[in-house]
């Protein structure tokens, strides 16, 4: 027996887990018909959603109405990199990038509104953390992305990686909740091997609390120097060693097949021969096969004193980095950034929007798709 329910008490449907939804909504087959809604970007409430009269009923019963998100702004580049504003429940402006590249698209979404970890070269550092997302939001940039890609005939998304504001292990809890959604079978049916979690690695016992995650690996190192990596990251409070014999404990608890590492290559600051043996020398002991991501910095004039400072790494300089890390037996690759004329920059287009202004940035996290291809390439081999 169903009791009614004021709009402000009843959950968001993205909030609940797609079996509890089940329940919910008396049956499998109705909750089935509204995640192929949500999976389309689309509102289930909708009349045109396919339910019949007593599903419909079910669901006004169960979940609010309220919209998870509204769109607040929507940007294209040249390379049709699209970045999406959206305003969540509770008011708060986060980003969205979806990044085509052939037959699939790729998400970058949010996991924080701002961030705490501070990094020099990183728009988002300059906000601070205001607060975590909840699962739902984190789900609900999906939702818009989703809509976004059938809007504006864009290939479907496949991909989805935290690579946009906030850090992930931070907020590993909705986080978690959010992965299980994505992959779930009810849910937005993503493969985990094309789910991606970008961390700083703020210390061990974060690293260690991303094992049971449904998803790929990534760790921003960007300096293995651990004096160099404190500028770059400030909140840094460990050795690089120790962050990485806890990423090596994580990846055989996890049994993986080897972790992303990512580097943001800074002209005259991380992009050096020394950088690179120091990289090597911290990669090296990690089981499985480490695959380097170089991205060359984009110049940011909204960052603080040392990052108003930073200049993109010279071509030929990323050139002999990647060249000194495979003579060494590691897999590395160079990321093309995408998106620059959009204000792409991690945080870029939610700081400037702030503002009541535009900027022209790039971004690191519209970068990353590469990766997939790379490794449905590995596997065909």
């Amino acid at each position: 027996h169903m009791v009614l329910l004021g709009q402000s008490s009843r959950p968001p449907l993205l909030a609940v887990p797609p079996t509890a939804a089940a329940d919910l909504l008396g049956g499998s087959g109705r909750a089935k018909i509204v995640w192929s809604q949500l999976r389309d970007g689309r509102d289930p409430f909708e009349e045109s959603s396919g339910l019949g009269h007593k599903a419909r009923h079910a669901l006004e019963l169960a979940f609010s109405a309220q919209p998870p998100h509204s769109l607040l702004t929507s940007t294209v580049s040249a390379c049709g990199t699209r970045k999406l504003l959206l305003r969540l429940r509770r008011g708060d402006e986060v980003e969205a990038v979806i990044i085509p590249q052939g037959a699939f698209s790729t998400l970058c979404v949010s996991s924080q509104v701002g961030c705490r970890q501070g990094c020099t070269f990183c728009a988002t550092g300059t906000m601070g953390l205001l607060r975590s997302l909840a699962a739902d939001e984190i789900l609900a940039q999906l939702h818009a992305a989703a809509a976004a890609v059938r809007q504006h005939g864009m290939p479907p998304l496949r991909n989805v990686v935290f690579m946009g504001m906030g850090e992930p292990a931070d907020n590993v809890e909705e986080v978690s909740r959010a992965l299980h959604a994505m992959v779930h079978p009810f849910g937005f049916q993503l493969g985990r091997s094309y789910v991606c979690v970008s961390t700083v690695g703020p210390s061990p016992g974060h690293i260690r609390a991303l094992e049971p995650l449904p998803a790929r690996l990534a760790w921003s190192v960007h300096a293995a120097d651990d004096r160099l990596r404190r500028l770059l990251v400030p909140t840094t409070r460990h050795r690089m060693r120790e962050l990485r014999d806890a990423w090596g404990e994580t990846l055989q608890a996890r049994a993986d097949r080897g972790l992303m590492a990512e580097v943001t290559l800074i002209d005259g600051v991380n992009d050096g021969a020394d950088a690179a043996a120091s990289l090597h020398g911290l990669l090296a002991p990690l089981p499985g096969k480490t695959r380097v991501n170089l991205i060359p910095y984009n110049a940011n004039a909204g960052l603080g004193a040392a990052g108003r400072l930073f200049r993109p790494a010279q071509p030929e300089a990323v050139r002999a980095f990647q060249r000194r890390l495979l003579d060494r037996g590691l897999i590395c690759t160079v990321r093309t950034p995408r998106g620059n004329e959009e204000s792409s920059a991690c945080g870029m287009l939610r700081v400037e929007h702030a503002k009541g202004s535009r900027a022209s940035r790039g971004d690191l996290a519209s970068s990353v798709s590469d990766e997939f291809k790379e490794a449905d390439t590995a596997r065909m081999q």
